[in-house]
């Protein structure tokens, strides 16, 4: 029997059919593996830690029923292989609680009817070519189910957005009730969150984007806190201001006596005054006609305003910052003295990096985020002496090369062109975190009348701690941002991390990682001449030196061989 085996191992026809089944075996074997890993530096399509632990803590089993086309054009085919690989992988963290299902209304009717069903609508993608073009209605769009509740995708396209999309539906279908933890003060001077009108244009005063199509949905409904009448409930961890508060003694009594309960003070302050011309002749940034001549101008409420912060550690400034550089590109073109056309840089909307230093890299609000927009940003000075119990962090900076412009500035695009911008040399602050056991800015004697003396408390209570971020801009959640050439930094920056931030206040930190993890555009940096020098020699010179060199060495150890 040995000698049988032994014949047939060294025949190498044996072998060679070995070893095309062995091949096709484990090709079978590993056909459903999932054997991708994305290195890059974003690492946008790698699933984060929130979909193990949200799947893996499901009480239901979830039902994902994909709708994915087959037949659309080519140049479409491969981001949505994408997306279903990323579907894959996410019923893969736990089988016996995910069951993913994939229909092609492309190949069957009843597919395209269950996508109807389920409120999936096809898309036209278009594929261009030369002399020609090719015309496709797709599909791609995913219901989830879980339990009695059912949910749609009707765009599931990006792969970067795929899995947070999921989690952000499940976050939805678990919540246990349609109120959130979070209260937005209700006062004259503060920005407002109204139900969202598709007749209304946007307002920069406004923050409804954000509220109802980002937050809500996730979250249930924010409280309204009337906060010069009423204090904040003990169902509110978090307290949201935007804008120029006119607080009344009472009002900054019940927003003092919220931070010593161990609450949570979010404030995106305003300073300064102005205002935007009609929608209808908006030219400049869809916002700012080149000539309209506008000027901002310090708020009256601004002192009052920093007279009251001033004693929690803080003061934003009444003044604007400017960003030669480091800010939003418009749709304004500037010819360059090469006769080269750019497009040009509005200076007061300073966008603040991690590669720039701008943005902390350390602290939890902030350690996930590339880069955020902050339009008409104000600086805060900062006084970490008047709170010792307390931890002062910056969390977005300018560059060195800002400048300020105090108490009076022109915003319209034309002339702040025309205005010289001079380095300051120095980082302004633009938004700060400040954590830990803090002091009352009133005493028992000037508490205001018809409160509660026995109730006061003159620090955080024990076993609590409080936290204030505070940030010099109010626009980075502003309505004005709801426009093509804004969405991008909208969705992928700031609305992310206002909402990151809103969870690490209720302390719920399931899908920070999530929503961080989508590509950030960087604006592209300018060559210096030293550079260029050196790319030019590179590409020029450096490859037929090192192929001499090589031939050189090569025919010296050959002749060396011959006695030469």
């Amino acid at each position: 029997m040995i000698s049988f085996f032994q014949k047939f191992n060294q025949s190498r026809k044996f072998l060679s059919i070995s070893f095309i089944i062995l091949f096709f075996l484990f090709n079978l074997t590993i056909s459903d593996w999932n054997c991708r890993k994305d290195l890059s530096k974003e690492n946008r399509f790698n699933l984060t830690e929130s979909t193990s632990k949200i799947i893996n803590s499901l009480s239901d089993k979830l039902f994902i029923d994909a709708f994915y086309s087959s037949d659309v054009p080519g140049t479409h085919k491969a981001r949505l292989q994408m997306a279903k690989e990323i579907l894959k992988e996410i019923a893969g963290v736990n089988r016996s609680k995910v069951e993913l299902r994939f229909y092609d209304p492309d190949g069957s009717e009843t597919a395209k009817k269950k996508a109807s069903e389920a409120g999936i609508k096809p898309y036209t993608l278009e594929k261009q070519e030369r002399g020609s073009a090719e015309v496709k209605q797709a599909y791609f769009g995913v219901r989830i189910t879980l339990g009695t509740k059912t949910e749609t995708i009707p765009v599931a396209y990006a792969a970067e957005s795929v899995e947070y999309q999921v989690l952000s539906i499940l976050k939805k279908l678990t919540r246990k009730s349609n109120t959130s933890s979070l209260a937005i003060a209700k006062v004259n001077g503060a920005f407002t969150a109204p139900e969202l009108n598709q007749m209304s244009s946007p307002n920069k005063d406004t923050f409804s984007v954000l509220i109802h199509r980002a937050y809500s949905p996730e979250n249930g409904e924010p409280g309204i806190v009337n906060i010069n009448i009423e204090p904040v409930g003990e169902e509110f961890t978090s307290l949201l201001v935007v804008g120029t508060p006119e607080l009344s003694d009472l009002g900054r009594y019940n927003i003092d006596q919220f931070l010593m309960r161990g609450g949570n003070l979010i404030l995106f302050i305003k300073t300064m005054d102005f205002q935007l011309p009609d929608p209808r002749q908006q030219q400049f940034m869809g916002m700012m006609g080149n000539n309209q001549q506008g000027i901002a101008q310090a708020s009256p409420e601004a002192s009052k305003l920093k007279e009251w912060t001033s004693k929690y550690g803080f003061e934003v400034r009444s003044e604007f910052i400017l960003e030669p550089e480091s800010s939003m590109a418009t749709d304004s073109l500037v010819q360059l003295e090469n006769g080269m056309l750019t497009r040009y840089h509005y200076p007061l909307w300073p966008i603040a990096t991690k590669e720039g230093g701008g943005v902390n890299e350390t602290n939890v609000l902030s350690k996930t985020l590339s880069g955020i927009l902050l339009p008409w940003a104000s600086g805060i000075d900062v006084k970490p002496e008047v709170q010792l119990g307390a931890k002062f962090e910056t969390i977005f900076q300018s560059t060195r090369d800002a400048d300020r412009r105090a108490d009076f500035a022109v915003i319209g695009e034309e002339q702040v062109a025309n205005q010289k911008i001079n380095s300051l040399g120095t980082r302004i602050p633009l938004a700060i975190h400040i954590e830990g056991k803090m002091k009352s800015s009133f005493t028992k004697d000037s508490i205001p009348k018809d409160t509660k003396p026995e109730l006061f408390l003159s620090e955080t209570k024990e076993g609590k701690k409080s936290q204030i971020f505070v940030s010099g801009s109010p626009y980075l959640l502003s309505d004005v941002l709801v426009k093509n050439q804004y969405l991008d930094f909208l969705q992928k920056t700031n609305i992310p991390f206002i909402l990151n931030l809103f969870d690490i206040f209720s302390g719920d930190t399931d899908m920070i990682s999530t929503r961080t993890k989508q590509a950030y555009v960087q604006n592209l940096r300018p060559v210096k001449k030293l550079e260029q020098y050196i790319f030019t020699f590179m590409n020029i010179l450096l490859f037929p030196i090192g192929i001499g060199i090589f031939a050189f060495i090569r025919l010296k150890k050959r002749n060396s061989g011959k006695g030469f």
